[in-house]
């Protein structure tokens, strides 16, 4: 039997709070520290990663590399240089990524002998457009994979097929999450809607970074709809940009543009998205892609009817409040919303527990994984 607790590797967190991050902080919050631990590298080393002060108190170590976009060969050096010390003390490494542009950390660990060599899809798109160069890197990648990876984890059905294809065999963890935090509470919310001065606005609520996968252009569109037929609605983004502003200065003009300056919210970044959640009248997450959404989890967990694009995998529709429409026509999504938002909240949580999405199930499969 191996000695405990089974050290592991994560590779994957940044400064953003995105889904992947959410994914991993979970999971460290709920393991039994004296059977599994994680330890982090951060690839991004000029940031601090998300809740990094957390991790280091708790014991963890965080290994900062600089960032390869900055200086690739001080990156690829240092990776070495950090697994040529550390490598006999991990029993495994797991590389969370959103494509097969970047593989390296995984062909590394198999070079310096760590025997778990795991990695993890958390999308199921290309944020950027994909020309000749980055499709020949993903193919050479796919290759250097299949000597490096020992095991294939996917956040969703169509996340492990879109990046290992048809062939691979992958586990689907569930990027779950802690049912009671999100459920629905009438004092929480008056609270929240007062400080935002929404007591009698219609509140639609999003969250995510700004880029084009997010398709906030979309969502605008779809608010502007909504406020012809319902002027006192609001509109609430939560989330920021990462490193590029182009797109997040877009979505600000065109808010602009369509007179809703005063009608939209830009929260940023925020670590209370329970609690925004409990003041919002119905979720919307119009995405071009994403490997699951977790965030359309988060808001079913709160008992807040969703409205996905049909692009998102049909997996994170687990309460009858979910609803997938095609993102051609702006109006129609708008009188979907205006339909089908009705004021009671439910509780969800027998839902979310049925569809593998409670943390305290998903951990102890995670922790066995590990054990085995």
């Amino acid at each position: 039997m191996h000695s405990l607790p089974v050290k592991v590797l994560q590779i994957g967190m940044t400064r953003n709070h995105g889904g992947l991050e959410t994914y991993l902080l979970q999971q460290f919050r709920w393991l039994d520290r004296t059977k599994v631990t994680y330890d982090f590298v951060n690839i991004t080393g000029e940031y601090d990663i998300v809740a990094q002060e957390e991790l280091v108190a708790a014991g963890c170590k965080v290994y900062p590399v600089c960032s390869r976009h900055k200086n690739p060969l001080k990156h690829y050096y240092q990776w070495m240089r950090l697994l040529s010390r550390i490598h006999t003390q991990y029993d495994a490494i797991v590389l969370n990524t959103n494509s097969l542009e970047y593989v390296f950390p995984l062909f590394a660990a198999r070079l310096f002998g760590i025997p778990r060599r795991i990695i993890h899809s958390h999308n199921a798109g290309f944020e950027n457009k994909i020309g000749l160069l980055r499709k020949l890197l993903v193919g050479f990648n796919t290759v250097l994979l299949k000597r490096s990876a020992t095991h294939y984890f996917a956040c969703s059905k169509a996340a492990g097929k879109w990046m290992f294809g048809d062939n691979v065999d992958f586990t689907v963890i569930h990027n779950a999450i802690e049912p009671d935090q999100f459920a629905f509470n009438e004092a929480k919310r008056k609270k929240i809607r007062q400080k935002l001065e929404l007591e009698d606005a219609f509140v639609i609520g999003h969250v995510g970074r700004f880029s084009y996968q997010k398709n906030h252009e979309f969502l605008i569109k779809v608010f502007a709809e909504v406020v012809k037929q319902k002027p006192n609605s609001r509109l609430l983004l939560i989330g920021d940009y990462v490193g590029d502003d182009t797109y997040w200065k877009q979505c600000k003009a065109m808010v602009n543009e369509f007179g809703l300056t005063d009608k939209v919210l830009f929260l940023g970044m925020r670590k209370d998205v329970p609690d925004l959640m409990q003041a919002m009248d119905c979720f919307v997450l119009p995405s071009h892609f994403e490997g699951l959404g977790i965030v359309g989890i988060e808001a079913q967990a709160s008992g807040l009817p969703c409205f996905f694009s049909d692009t998102i995998p049909r997996e994170v529709g687990i309460t009858e409040q979910a609803h997938f429409i095609g993102v051609q026509d702006a109006q129609a999504w708008a009188e979907q919303i205006l339909s089908s938002c009705t004021t009671e909240r439910k509780r969800t949580k027998k839902e979310i527990e049925a569809a593998g999405y409670d943390i305290v199930a998903e951990i102890e499969k995670v922790q066995q994984f590990y054990l085995n």
